[in-house]
């Protein structure tokens, strides 16, 4: 066998001192969008929760708003129908009270019948005053149901004046108490109609109709008869020296 063919053992290449080594390729970046970050996804979230949030609750606070109007919706057109109702009764008053004191003045009409119309007259209105006193309207039509109370309360007064001119003899006497009472009433007239006046103007805020006026408001007088005598100057007392 030659020497050639014997099998010599293998030796790694031998790198040249002068190689340069391989360049290294630095892994590429991958630019992820900015609606894919998470820190933004966060905050989208968050913003998200925060409109539906926003949304349901002006949602439920119209409703709610809705349902408090259509409740006192309802209240107003209520107490307006049953007070509308109740000045039927006034129609009488309004009537009488125009008439009745003077024919009893001039002796036309009896003491009795006189005693008996203001007794009905008293009765009508605390029975109106009871009426507004016993009811729960909204509170918008706070303001015209005082001042119905009010103008009742003056109408009570002034019938109580009158009916205590058919109490006594004296004519001089009578006249100025129904002259008294017939200046008190006007002036619960006037209060009773600011009281129509904010009445119509909480209907209207509510879009509601306000019916043909009941005939006792037809019939409220507007001022003082001009021949109504002038109220009693007060009586000197002379001071003891």
């Amino acid at each position: 066998m030659s020497p050639k063919s014997r099998a010599t053992p293998s030796r790694p290449p031998v790198r040249s001192k002068t190689a340069l080594p391989a360049p290294r390729v630095a892994p590429r970046r991958v630019r992820i969008p900015w609606h894919q970050r998470r820190p933004i996804q966060v905050v989208l979230a968050i913003i998200v929760v925060g409109l539906l949030v926003l949304g349901v609750t002006q949602a439920f606070s119209t409703w709610h708003h809705h349902q408090a109007t259509m409740k006192a919706k309802k209240g107003v057109k209520a107490f307006d129908a049953a007070y509308q109702t109740g000045l039927t009764p006034l129609s009488n008053f309004f009537t009488q009270v125009n008439n009745s004191p003077q024919q009893f003045v001039g002796g036309v009409m009896s003491q009795a019948t006189y005693a008996t119309q203001t007794a009905q007259w008293l009765a009508t209105f605390q029975a109106l005053r009871k009426q507004l006193s016993d009811a729960s309207p909204p509170r918008v039509i706070q303001g015209a149901r005082g001042l119905l109370m009010q103008s009742t309360d003056i109408f009570i007064d002034g019938v109580k004046e009158m009916q205590l001119a058919g109490t006594v003899s004296d004519t001089n006497l009578r006249k100025t108490l129904i002259d008294q009472g017939r200046n008190i009433i006007f002036h619960g007239t006037s209060v009773f109609k600011n009281a129509q006046i904010e009445e119509a103007k909480v209907m209207h805020s509510f879009h509601l109709t306000i019916g043909a006026p009941a005939s006792a408001l037809l019939q409220l007088p507007d001022a003082p008869a001009e021949n109504a005598p002038p109220a009693p100057a007060p009586s000197l007392v002379p001071s003891s020296r």
